[in-house]
């Protein structure tokens, strides 16, 4: 698969994450997890506003209704970007050891996101259900790092995975939209074969998997049998997440994490626009 691409957003991210498209404000917000901002970045211009956030963010989504909903530190927050406010609706995990990591919507609404323990000693991490009324349940456990979430509401499916080294395994479900069910739970993929390790998630309109191949410069791809396709090369070695305009299937943005001995020129930490021929 021949791809283009190109540094898209005028600002880097500590740890870019999240991204989401949203067609009525036609932007991309996303976050800088490490740096604790909300990002939202033009589409054409590639111009990028920021807004402080109390905590780090681990994740966002835009709601039905068209408010942000985010992940962050120590629970479940809405934010208005005209006053640049963050306020905290539910607290579905009570440890002070754990943070939000990756999130996001199923077709009816429902906010799917998962904890890890933030020192990363033990697999403390879970997947949360959070109602658009803000009543949660928690639904999965002992995760180390809970990523890759992800609906395919043809194949009436959930994904989800863990990026530890010793875990790299993508899980499927069946999925009851109407009551938010998951269940029967299996092995889709793994990624132990891959130089990248699972992170977020993205189904595309054939329902292929698409994932960012975290530490392996690329973004893996699978087919709904669970068939790994042929990876998307990219120009950063930690591609975080990934999100399709879905007016412009072929154009995909990924978020990125900064490297240490970044330069000026370096791609790392900034939003990507690829174009896939």
């Amino acid at each position: 698969m021949a791809i283009t691409f190109e540094v898209f957003s005028n600002r880097w991210a500590h740890l870019g994450e999240s991204p989401v498209w949203s067609e009525t404000e036609n932007c991309i917000w996303w976050v800088d997890t490490d740096g604790r901002k909300l990002l939202r970045t033009d589409p054409e211009t590639g111009k990028t506003s920021a807004w402080d956030a109390p905590e780090a963010v681990g994740c966002i989504a835009l709601r039905t209704d068209g408010t942000l909903i985010a992940g962050l530190a120590t629970g479940i927050f809405l934010f208005e970007p005209s006053a640049g406010l963050f306020q905290r609706v539910c607290t579905p995990e009570s440890r002070p050891d754990v943070r939000f990591n990756d999130g996001t919507l199923d077709p009816a609404g429902r906010f799917w996101a998962g904890t890890m323990q933030r020192e990363m000693a033990a697999p403390a991490g879970a997947i949360f259900c959070i109602e658009p009324d803000f009543s949660h349940r928690r639904v999965f456990e002992d995760f180390w790092t809970p990523n890759g979430l992800a609906f395919d509401p043809i194949r009436q499916r959930m994904y989800f995975s863990d990026s530890h080294p010793s875990v790299q395994t993508i899980w499927v479900c069946d999925y009851d939209l109407a009551t938010g069910t998951p269940s029967n739970r299996r092995v889709f993929a793994t990624t132990h074969a891959f130089a990248g390790r699972p992170d977020g998630a993205f189904i595309d309109e054939d329902g292929i998997y698409w994932i960012a191949g975290v530490g392996g410069s690329q973004l893996l791809r699978f087919a709904p049998s669970g068939e790994p396709l042929t990876p998307v090369e990219l120009p950063t070695t930690h591609p975080t997440k990934l999100v399709m305009n879905r007016a412009m299937p072929r154009t995909i943005f990924v978020t990125t994490r900064r490297m240490a001995d970044a330069d000026q020129s370096d791609a790392s930490g900034h939003l990507l626009r690829c174009f896939l021929a």
